[in-house]
């Protein structure tokens, strides 16, 4: 009897443990495992503060000749010297071109002779006026004498400017078989060659351009430009005089001097929506060509100063843009992420314009945003390292860019 109840007993005690452990295993009191506080993430803190905006608007230009000028052939001849290397500089009044002159050298001479031969008749018919008009004083001859040597008169000196009119016209041709230069500048190469006729349909025989100074046509969008000079672009200034003009010849290679804007079209082009500009650049090395693709580079002389926070601290969401602040929490230690919502104005190349919801000497977060591929939160513990963000940080990655900045943004390229 003993030894049954004795082995009962070892026959329920590990019953009763079994049920302890699954009613333990249930309950979660053997596995369940403390909760771990997250580490604080690592931030880096840049100041809200007044500085100058910086802005770049770019857009893709052409270079053009200040002065071109295609040399045609303006009368008919066999071309009988060409009077220049293709390519090099030139005089203004340089011989390029002769077109063989001699049948223009005969017409000057026989216009020549024309005029003589006009103004002998002019002196003759003269004498006979004024003998007529005596005569016809002492009543020795009749009027109809008198008006029939006023009517010779006049023909004679009718014919005599005809005369005259034509050896202008002879010694024009006979000027018009040296086809010069008309300004200093370099000579393009010529399709034609020594013993080729020439003629008024030859079409172009050359081209001279100056390249000292040259000018950028290039097109600004209309909206750009109402907003410019309305002072609420990134530009600020009355048709565009507080802007300064740079060339970008070689990727991000800028060309050594400033260029000035000389022209600004008065009329929207309908077809692309913008408006035509003209900068002037000096170009003493030759180093930009007509007919060049360079990139415009137009920057504030006087930037704007405005309230600025770095790019990369700025969010947005469906609430509105916002920003992140290192902020104490109450009952607990260390600092908590806190989002602070703001009002954006323009965009600029180093920050966003604050027009609301921060101030100067305000900090926000411009690094750390993103760890381990999540974004911060409210409320999540952050360390704020000892490196001080620059203004117009690079943006966080993964940041979402705030869209109520796109309004002013500078960044428009054309293509």
């Amino acid at each position: 009897m003993p030894f049954k109840r004795l082995r009962s007993i070892f026959v329920v005690i590990p019953a009763i443990i079994v049920a302890l452990a699954l009613i333990a295993v249930a309950s979660g009191w053997l596995w369940e495992t403390p909760p771990v506080p997250p580490s604080p993430q690592k931030v880096v803190l840049s100041e809200v503060k007044v500085a100058p905006a910086e802005s770049t608007y770019e857009i893709i230009g052409v270079l053009e000749a200040d002065q071109k000028v295609d040399l045609l052939a303006r009368v008919s001849g066999f071309l009988v010297g060409l009077k220049f290397k293709e390519g090099d500089p030139v005089k203004e009044g340089q011989v390029l071109f002769n077109i063989e002159p001699d049948q223009y050298q005969a017409a000057v001479a026989a216009a020549e002779a024309a005029v003589l031969s006009a103004e002998a008749n002019l002196v003759k018919a003269q004498l006979d006026f004024d003998r007529s008009q005596d005569l016809y004083k002492k009543r020795t001859t009749p009027k109809s004498d008198l008006d029939t040597a006023k009517a010779a008169l006049d023909v004679a000196r009718a014919q005599t400017m005809t005369a005259q009119a034509n050896l202008a016209q002879a010694q024009l041709n006979l000027g018009y078989a040296e086809v010069k230069a008309p300004f200093d500048g370099f000579v393009s190469d010529t399709p034609f060659s020594e013993g080729s006729l020439l003629s008024p349909e030859s079409g172009v025989l050359a081209t001279v351009v100056t390249q000292d100074p040259i000018l950028v046509n290039f097109g600004v969008s209309d909206k750009y430009m109402a907003a410019t000079r309305l002072g609420s672009g990134p530009l600020p200034g009355s048709s565009l005089d507080n802007v300064v003009t740079k060339l970008k010849i070689n990727g991000e290679t800028f060309y050594e001097s400033e260029g000035k804007l000389i022209y600004v079209a008065p009329l929207v082009d309908k077809s692309t929506d913008t408006i035509k500009l003209k900068a002037e650049f000096p170009n003493p090395q030759g180093v930009l060509m007509p007919n060049q693709s360079v990139v415009v580079s137009l920057t504030a002389k006087v930037p704007p100063q405005v309230l600025l926070a770095p790019k990369g601290s700025v969010m947005s969401s469906s609430n509105g843009n916002f920003v992140f602040q290192a902020a104490p929490a109450e009952g607990a230690p260390g600092l908590r992420a806190k989002v602070v919502y703001i009002k954006l104005g323009r965009e600029f190349d180093n920050g966003y314009e604050v027009l609301e919801g921060l101030k100067p000497g305000d900090q926000v977060i411009s690094l750390g945003l993103m760890s381990g591929g999540s974004m911060l939160r409210d409320g999540l513990p952050v360390e704020v390292l000892e490196e001080a963000a620059t203004p117009g940080a690079k943006e966080a990655k993964g940041a979402n860019p705030a869209p109520g900045a796109r309004a002013g943004n500078q960044a428009e390229k054309a293509s």
